[in-house]
C-alpha cells in the first residue's frame, strides 16, 4: 500500500508541476505597420514587450479595456484585444494585428 501512495503521490506532484508549467506566458508577434514587429508574452498580471531592441515589463491595470498593460516609468502601455493591439510609447499610437504563421 505503501508504494502505490508514493507513486500517487509522484503523480500528484507532475500534475502540479505540468499545471503551472503551462501558466507561463506565451509569445506573440504582431505587425504594427509595415515596418515594425512587436514580440509580446501576455501572463495574466504582466506583459513582456520586445521593442526596437529594448525589452519593457509592464502591469496589468484594472480597466474597462480587456488586457491593458502600462508602464509608467518608460511611458509604454499596451491595450490587446483578441488579435488587434493599440500600442503607446509616448504620444505615438500604433495600431498593430497579430501575425498568424502557419
Amino acid at each position: 500500500m505503501q508504494l502505490s501512495m508514493r507513486g500517487l503521490g509522484w503523480l500528484v506532484g507532475a500534475a502540479v508541476a505540468a499545471a503551472a508549467g503551462s501558466a507561463t506566458a506565451r509569445p506573440s508577434t504582431y505587425a504594427c505597420g509595415e515596418d515594425l514587429e512587436v514580440k509580446v508574452d501576455f501572463t495574466p498580471r504582466k506583459a513582456q514587450l520586445h521593442l526596437r531592441e529594448q525589452d519593457y515589463t509592464l502591469q496589468r491595470v484594472k480597466s474597462t479595456r480587456d488586457g491593458h498593460f502600462v508602464n509608467r516609468k518608460a511611458d509604454v502601455e499596451v491595450v490587446a484585444n483578441k488579435s488587434d493591439m493599440l500600442l503607446r510609447e509616448g504620444k505615438n499610437e500604433l495600431w498593430c494585428r497579430l501575425k498568424v504563421t502557419p
